[in-house]
């Protein structure tokens, strides 16, 4: 799905600085979870009974916590919860985390990122706790990214966009002892007050209609009546998908997508010129100037690169919707790149695990991680 870059001045807040910016406040929110629970398990151990149990071998009584801040290579973790008894518990915690800090929070992110195993879970707790953790324990800290992202994917959503994003990218995953591409769906939106959002990611067995209906008839189900504009790119498959469940909705062709397909049919060594004179097109001040520059162009070639300008032709009118939008929006609602930079983002990270996806969760959680962290600037919403 990848094309050649073309130049585009649009901006998103996914640049390296917030990337790394995002993860280290999961990574902070992930050190916080791995700290509280081993706080938990401290007390449960002094008092010998867990939280409101009765049990005859409790030895003390909780009353309440107290709260302290904690200095971490993630930053300052603030108002962590220290359980308090009558008995006098005292934590050995913070002086053990900070004698191993730089390990243990590397452990914390690689449990993180990659998805591990509660056996692994388990490992780093005990590491941070100098004792073996109760399998509830484990549990517990296992499945709690997990439970948010479901949560999140369950939330209700407006009735209506201004803008909708959809796109297709794809990650390998493990699936028995061999890793395969999987596609990853992905819609992004934004609300008619300008608010911007990521609506929903997905697993596609196949970047089919079947996949790309499931995703829409999922959004539609959380609230999403209306989408004023779709941008996507020449994929049949989802476009029938969106015409059969928004069938009043327009639709713009990613001119990004649209140039990567004409210039398959050009010599390499002309891309950059062709390219160039293709991409004026949509930088015109209205949509006549528009036509009147995509007549040049096909003059121009027509004669030179015949199937080029046949790919051009097809699905031409798409390409041109953004100019009948306010003109501040035409940057952004062009192109897919707002899903695109995500995507890319995304990899770069999963690069660093030198493998492929241990399963579909965790792959779905790398990109919960990122896109639940995220803090998109609003967009003025100017009238047409």
């Amino acid at each position: 799905m990848q094309t050649p870059e073309a130049k585009n001045s649009d901006t998103t807040p996914i640049g390296q600085g917030e990337f790394q910016r995002l993860i280290r406040e999961k990574m902070s929110l992930a050190v916080r979870l791995m700290l509280i629970s081993v706080l938990e398990d401290e007390a449960e151990e002094w008092v010998g009974a867990r939280r409101y149990e009765r049990s005859a071998t409790r030895k003390d009584q909780r009353i309440g916590t107290r709260t302290r801040d904690l200095g971490t290579s993630v930053g300052q973790i603030k108002d962590l919860p220290v359980p308090r008894t009558r008995g006098g518990f005292q934590t050995q915690l913070f002086e053990k985390y900070q004698r191993r800090q730089g390990e243990l929070d590397q452990m914390i992110g690689d449990m993180f990122v990659q998805g591990v195993s509660q056996v692994r879970v388990g490992t780093i707790l005990e590491t941070l706790n100098g004792v073996k953790p109760s399998a509830s324990t484990v549990s517990r800290v296992f499945h709690t990214l997990e439970e948010e992202y479901e949560q999140w994917k369950q939330r209700e959503l407006p009735e209506r966009y201004a803008y909708v994003f959809a796109d297709g990218t794809y990650f390998s995953v493990i699936y028995g002892d061999e890793g395969q591409k999987t596609p990853v769906l992905a819609l992004f939106g934004i609300r008619p007050d300008g608010k911007r959002e990521v609506i929903a990611i997905t697993i596609g067995q196949s970047e089919s209609k079947d996949a790309w209906g499931n995703v829409l008839d999922d959004i539609k189900s959380r609230g999403v009546k209306q989408v004023d504009l779709w941008v996507t790119d020449g994929n049949q498959t989802m476009i029938d998908a969106i015409r059969q469940r928004y069938p009043d909705s327009q639709r713009q062709r990613c001119v990004k997508h649209k140039l990567g397909n004409v210039l398959a049919h050009v010599p390499e060594k002309h891309h950059d010129v062709v390219g160039k004179e293709f991409m004026a097109i949509f930088y015109q001040k209205n949509r006549e100037k528009a036509d009147q520059q995509a007549a040049a162009f096909r003059q121009k070639y027509r004669a030179v690169y015949a199937e080029a300008i046949a790919c051009m032709d097809r699905d031409w009118e798409a390409c041109l919707t953004f100019y009948g939008f306010p003109e501040t929006h035409w940057v952004r609602i062009r192109t897919t790149n707002v899903i695109e930079r995500l995507f890319l983002e995304v990899k770069k990270r999963s690069k660093k695990m030198a493998a492929a996806f241990r399963n579909e969760t965790s792959c779905m959680l790398l990109f919960y991680a990122v896109v639940r962290s995220l803090t998109f600037q609003n967009v003025r919403m100017d009238r047409r």
